[in-house]
């Protein structure tokens, strides 16, 4: 039976690489930046950008599909996941890093058919690595197999967080009690700088390997990390 929505993923990874060539052009000029939610919640006229320019593109190529834009959503338009094909979009996974020119950033692009994921492509421009995943057929960067390793005693793992861009005390107070009590297990260690872009699509992963039930919005996907 041939697969209904192979198309769609291939144009996405086409999509991301053009996405791709506008961010690293965009490392070369003068970056003006501007805040959402909070002072360290960024965002850049390049996220809009290129997120319109994914949102133009696939709107001329599939005119019934609808969207979930994270810079359309913070300037204010609706986000209701619904059961038709829907594109969920990330233009700069990892803003902050764009802003300080630090090149772990990428172009992260869901697919949603009945609120369930069928594909995932993230695309760290900067390194040039293509990351996809496909429901039932595995992770793959740049075409080669990704795969967890075995480790089941999380006394020997090393976890992966951040801090987020919630500066409300009460909210750094429960994040730094959170990994007081994880490294009270104790493990390895917490990584709080490592690549958000790879933690959204870790949590991707999850949902495509275990068939869960999709997250609303990516705020809600980067929440549900701290739980794996």
């Amino acid at each position: 039976m041939a697969d209904p929505w192979q198309e769609c993923m291939d144009y996405a990874v086409g999509l991301a690489r053009k996405a791709g060539e506008i961010i690293r052009g965009a490392l070369k000029e003068e970056i003006s930046v501007m805040t959402k939610s909070s002072p360290v919640d960024l965002v850049t006229e390049t996220d809009q950008k290129v997120e319109n320019f994914i949102i133009s593109l696939i709107k001329e190529k599939y005119p019934s599909h609808s969207f979930i834009g994270e810079e359309s959503v913070a300037a204010g338009e609706g986000s209701i996941l619904t059961d038709n094909p829907t594109w969920i979009i990330d233009p700069i996974d990892g803003t902050t890093n764009f802003v300080h020119r630090f090149p772990f950033v990428a172009v992260s692009i869901g697919f949603v058919v009945n609120k369930k994921i069928e594909f995932g492509i993230v695309y760290s421009c900067v390194e040039d690595k293509m990351y996809t995943a496909r429901k039932g057929k595995g992770a793959f960067c740049n075409g080669q197999k990704l795969q967890v390793s075995g480790q089941e005693d999380i006394t020997k793992s090393l976890l992966v967080t951040e801090l987020g861009s919630n500066r409300d005390p009460e909210a750094i107070k429960i994040i730094l009690s959170n990994m007081e009590r994880l490294l009270s297990i104790p493990i390895h260690g917490i990584s709080s700088s490592f690549l958000q872009f790879i933690r959204t699509f870790l949590c991707s992963l999850c949902s495509v390997h275990r068939h869960c039930n999709f997250f609303a919005n990516s705020s809600q996907l980067k929440q549900h990390l701290y739980l794996l």
